[in-house]
């Protein structure tokens, strides 16, 4: 299974994203992660020590530009897949390794059209050389991964959405650029959710927009104590609700 994790800056994205990653493999289950921002948060959240180093970021220099049988271009990557997981993988726990496309070296560089061919042709490899591993893709917080066609090879998009008007409309729009990409499985997995009021008004938007919501995730102020340590939550509190939550949807993911 692979999935991507989207939605408006802000959203929780990234705490989602490696929390689904660290219930996984705690399971069992062979996870790659992949950190698809050029603003790099994800491995702190797997637990991670910030003062590690890790290996290097991927590179435009593992992908090429070949000529297909119709004289028409495409890029695919061009060492093994395997050879990427070695050379650029760095591992979390026993199962679970971390990829970083990594982030432009100084401003004023120009746009990241690279690093995002990086990450669509990455996950075009995994789903061929890796069918047995769970892929969680978090990606950027704009539409630009979508644009560009960064997670067109998902199986399943996630849109993480707030109780908040902005947050709604930015779902609803990945999640029709997720349907214009031939992406067959969005849905929306409804994050800080406090009262019953905010879930109603989750409910009524997605309901509105034929978006259906794979999990409500309760607002939790373990994620805010563990961020302040620079800890992962799994590790902070691994009874805290968004665990719980996440657990749940790791589940149904499983199984649907």
């Amino acid at each position: 299974m692979k999935i991507a994790i989207a939605g408006k800056g802000g959203v929780g994205k990234t705490t989602i994203s490696g929390t689904l990653c660290r219930i996984f493999g705690a399971k069992g289950d062979q996870v790659l992660a992949i950190d698809g921002d050029p603003n790099p948060n994800l491995s702190i959240v797997l637990g991670i020590d910030k003062s590690d180093a890790g290996p290097p970021n991927l590179s435009t220099d593992i992908i090429e530009r070949v000529e297909t049988e119709d004289g028409k271009w495409k890029f695919q990557v061009k060492i093994p897949f395997q050879e990427v997981l070695e050379t650029y993988g760095q591992k979390v726990t026993d199962n679970v390794t971390l990829l970083m496309v990594g982030k432009p070296e100084q401003a004023g560089t120009g746009c990241l059209c690279g690093p995002n061919t990086v990450v669509r042709e990455l996950v075009n490899a995994a789903m061929t050389s890796e069918e047995g591993q769970v892929m969680v893709l978090d990606t950027e917080a704009s539409l630009e991964h979508m644009t560009r066609g960064t997670s067109k090879h998902v199986d399943k998009i996630y849109t993480v959405v707030e109780p908040y008007y902005r947050s709604l409309e930015a779902a609803s729009r990945f999640a029709e650029m997720a349907e214009q990409l031939g992406i067959g499985q969005v849905e929306a997995i409804a994050n800080k959710v406090r009262t019953k009021e905010d879930e109603m008004a989750i409910r009524e938007y997605c309901a509105k927009i034929n978006l259906p919501i794979a999990v409500f995730v309760p607002f939790d102020e373990q994620v805010t104590a563990a961020d302040l340590k620079g800890k992962s939550v799994m590790d902070f509190d691994p009874e805290a609700k968004v665990v719980k939550a996440l657990e749940k949807l790791r589940d149904s993911i499983l199984a649907g």
